[in-house]
């Protein structure tokens, strides 16, 4: 009712206006703007009248933020039936892979050496491979942010260590010690893991290393990918570090045929 005396007051104010019960009154007379302002100005300057709006815009913006995330539950949703649908088509190649070759469900990851949320990814990957060591397998791909100094060198140590048969211990060193990256760390932990040091620091300087990185970030770009950690469920996108669990439902849905499980 307000809204058809005052067609020019924002959203807000109309919020307001109802909240403070001031809606009954244009409903049974036609208020002065004028008027209307006085009224609310009065009611604001009292105690009892800022507590009751404070609580009744609260709860305005409460519901508006619930009705968003319900929107965006909505989206997700959809968004990943689609991708059920129509997986994305993506090719291992030569990347370094972990589990079974027959496994069921293949998981290609894309991730960048010093980025906290990718060792996070890292772990997530490994539950879900101690949850699922029949069915799942993991290929790894580079996606080295350019903010991260390091994270394209550790991309290279780490391809000059596949090459030796060392990708997943070089791997686990880099985030393990994702605060000393560095040449002298790629060295010394290609010396520990007791790889042929003179390859390797020619491994890493090729240009065949620069250009598998190359390679990997411009597929992950191709197919979205613009963050880490970013993975591939079989085709289903994961964009970010979700707990384990968020895997666990694309995986089992996979095994069940890309179909939803009964809820046992």
């Amino acid at each position: 009712m307000i809204r058809k005396f005052f067609p020019n007051a924002p959203t807000l104010t109309i919020a307001l206006a109802m909240a403070l019960g001031l809606a009954a009154t244009s409903a049974t007379a036609e208020i002065s703007e004028q008027d209307f302002s006085n009224a609310m100005e009065k009611y604001l300057k009292s105690d009892s009248g800022a507590e009751k709006v404070g609580s009744s815009m609260e709860r305005y913006f409460q519901k508006k933020q619930q009705e968003a995330m319900k929107r965006q539950e909505q989206q997700a949703s959809a968004e990943l039936e689609n991708q059920f649908k129509n997986p994305v088509k993506m090719d291992v190649g030569k990347s370094p892979v972990t589990g079974p070759d027959n496994a069921k469900v293949t998981i290609i990851e894309f991730s960048d050496f010093q980025c906290p949320y990718c060792s996070r990814g890292r772990s997530t990957m490994e539950e879900i491979m101690k949850a699922y060591p029949k069915d799942v397998k993991v290929a790894f791909k580079h996606y080295p942010l350019p903010f991260h100094k390091e994270a394209e060198p550790a991309a290279r140590a780490s391809w000059a260590a596949q090459q030796q048969g060392k990708f997943w211990e070089y791997h686990d060193a880099l985030f393990q010690g994702q605060d000393k990256l560095g040449t002298e760390f790629y060295l010394a932990t290609a010396k520990e893991l007791k790889l042929d040091v003179d390859k390797f620091k020619k491994d890493m300087e090729s240009e065949a290393a620069k250009q598998q990185v190359k390679d990997d970030m411009e597929l992950a770009s191709k197919n979205g990918i613009q963050g880490t950690p970013g993975f591939f469920v079989n085709g289903v996108a994961v964009k970010g570090a979700y707990p384990a669990s968020h895997f666990k439902g694309i995986v089992d849905r996979w095994l069940n045929g890309g179909t939803t499980p009964e809820k046992k």
